[in-house]
């Protein structure tokens, strides 16, 4: 059940993706688009290879099936409020997936599906704290369209 619900999560963001397309489409006056990339962050939990089959099989029942999506990972960046110090999730990512899973590192974690519990295991590695924004690397963004007018 748990495979159904990440697919679920990655059809919506899939659907998103292509009706955000085709209204880009109508706003510029274009008659066909060629080339997607989207930054998919690292703390967005997305199975890239799922989106990609997702956004072919989407982009076809709408019209778009000619179009080659390009997916770039962006890292998840923090900033602490306290310190002011500034990280990466790959500098922290292992040591939290370990507290969380244990050896099993590729366990179901919380994380994976409510990526704002973050907060409540992670603490800025310089000071401790708990008080920090994220920067980057959250979500899902369409970076560029390539298309002909």
């Amino acid at each position: 059940m748990l495979y159904r619900v990440s697919i679920v999560h990655e059809y919506s963001i899939a659907e998103g993706v292509v009706l955000s397309v085709k209204s880009l489409m109508r706003e510029e006056g274009l008659s066909e688009v060629s080339e997607v990339t989207l930054s998919v962050g690292d703390l967005a939990q997305i199975d890239k290879e799922v989106l990609l089959e997702l956004l072919k099989i989407l982009s076809s029942e709408y019209g778009l099936g000619n179009v080659k999506y390009v997916i770039v990972s962006e890292e998840t960046t923090f900033k602490c409020n306290y310190c002011g110090f500034s990280w990466g999730w790959s500098s922290v990512k292992d040591s939290i997936l370990k507290d969380l899973c244990g050896d099993f590192i590729e366990c179901d974690n919380p994380v994976h599906f409510i990526p704002d519990l973050i907060n409540v295991f992670m603490k800025c590695p310089k000071c401790g704290s708990q008080d920090y924004n994220i920067l980057t690397g959250y979500d899902v963004r369409l970076v560029s369209i390539k298309g002909v007018k």
